[in-house]
């Protein structure tokens, strides 16, 4: 004579996968708005053009990620030629590089901000 048991289980883990996928997209989005803040304090100043043409190309799905846009004529010429002698009266942060450098620079504070939001906030 033997004992038997029959053991099932019944899981979520689409829907919880789903939501932990939803919550990357959130998390990609909220770093890519503050990295555009970042990267306008690094900005090169003239006209304030060049800063306010600095936007965010949110993500809809896990992997698209956002996109972190500097939609200005003048902006990739000045971006990929750090060399160029940037007035530094209206930012004295003005730089070349200004949005990969606010991105490298403060990829841990950008990390932690995803990781936050993928965690439930």
């Amino acid at each position: 004579m033997g004992v038997r048991a029959d053991v099932s289980m019944t899981n979520n883990f689409g829907t919880v996968t789903e939501q932990i996928l939803q919550r990357l997209v959130a998390g990609e989005n909220k770093a890519a708005e503050r990295g555009v803040a970042l990267a306008v304090d690094l900005s090169p100043m003239d006209q304030g053009n060049l800063r306010a043409a600095h936007h965010v190309e949110p993500a809809t799905n896990p992997t698209e990620g956002a996109q972190v846009v500097v939609d200005a004529p003048q902006a990739a010429r000045l971006h990929e030629h750090p060399e160029y002698d940037f007035s530094t009266d209206a930012n004295p942060n003005a730089q070349g590089k200004w949005v990969e450098t606010a991105m490298v620079e403060n990829k841990s504070e950008l990390g932690a901000i995803i990781a936050k939001e993928v965690r439930g906030g």
